[in-house]
């Protein structure tokens, strides 16, 4: 069960303009810094009152994008900050978009985090700890912002991931990788994400960078930290899950074995009709095609369409109710 949450984040849903329907604004920015070279880029969603051009963001020839107007004036705020990481290593940019919006639709700041997409399966082993860096670097850049440090209630800051981004919401809640584990997640029996891709390319993932897996990531500026479907999740020393202040919680995709998560006792609720394909937007009606075309999985589209907005629904709505102390979830 979802136990009662602190109140670190509560959904200030009486914060959110009073319109008939939601006003959703989006600004993309970059951040980047003198003394890192991963630059990022962030698309910045929260509750508007008016102007913007309107914008489907994050679509592209196999993905509907998610509407939104650029640049439109903020509604008064402060609100609650969601810092997002969706998908996992080859993921395009603005894949969470369906999330972000539903999400400021209900009263939050949502920032998705994009970090550059590695180009090879060695650019790409390291990933692992460079996506939490990226979300605590995006935080660092929202608050040395004058415009967005305002209208954030700095009491009230998550961060939500998926797949390789739930991975970085665990290690941000203060859960610590198993370099050892690490190594091992592709051998032979197993079948983690993106084996078969680190294999043909001739990449191990023992030659991660060690010391810099193992350093703690664990960031107190945030509260509450979810992780749908979040991969690895077997690569974590069991108690680091356990032992910090503010406890990680997860939300599955459909029913299955999850591990270690399963056994430990973490907070966790399921979408049993979802599968992890559910995650991604809805498709074009040429995406599968384009997928299978270009060597993808196609069968990221093979979800009805009218089924899984559904589920983004219900997604965006069990992730509301987590943020309530009140609320208690399977």
């Amino acid at each position: 069960m979802l136990k009662a949450i602190p109140t670190l984040l509560v959904a200030c849903l009486c914060a959110a303009p009073a319109f008939a329907e939601p006003i959703v604004g989006v600004q993309i920015a970059a951040a980047h810094d003198d003394d890192n070279l991963r630059n990022l880029s962030l698309s910045v969603w929260y509750p508007a009152q008016e102007g913007g051009s309107p914008e489907d963001v994050g679509g592209n020839a196999v993905f509907i994008g998610q509407p939104a107007y650029r640049d439109a004036v903020m509604a008064p705020g402060p609100y609650p900050l969601v810092l997002l990481s969706h998908g996992g290593l080859r993921s395009a940019p603005d894949s969470g978009a369906w999330l972000s919006g539903r999400l400021a639709e209900k009263g939050f700041i949502v920032v998705e985090v994009n970090g550059p997409r590695p180009n090879s399966a060695k650019a790409a082993v390291n990933e692992i700890w460079q996506r939490p860096l990226d979300v605590s670097r995006a935080l660092d850049w929202l608050l040395r912002d004058p415009s967005w440090s305002s209208a954030i209630d700095q009491s009230r800051i998550a961060t939500v991931g998926y797949a390789l981004g739930g991975t970085a919401a665990l290690s941000l809640a203060g859960g610590m990788f198993d370099a050892d584990a690490f190594a091992m997640a592709c051998a032979a029996d197993a079948d983690g994400p993106d084996c078969a891709w680190y294999a043909a390319q001739g990449v191990s993932l023992a030659t991660i960078d060690q010391e810099r897996l193992e350093q703690p990531y664990r960031d107190p500026r945030i509260g509450t930290a979810i992780a749908i479907n979040p991969e690895y999740a077997d690569v974590f020393f069991a108690p680091s899950l356990k032992a910090q202040g503010s406890q990680p919680r997860v939300i599955w995709l459909g029913a299955r074995d999850h591990g270690q998560a399963d056994t430990i006792g973490l907070p966790h609720t399921m979408v049993e009709i979802a599968t992890g394909y559910d995650a991604f937007p809805l498709c074009t009606p040429k995406g599968r095609f384009i997928l299978a075309e270009d060597g993808g999985d196609a069968a990221l589209c093979d979800s009805d369409p009218t089924a899984r907005a559904h589920i983004h629904d219900e997604i965006a709505e069990r992730l509301v109710a987590a943020f309530d102390p009140n609320s208690v979830s399977d």
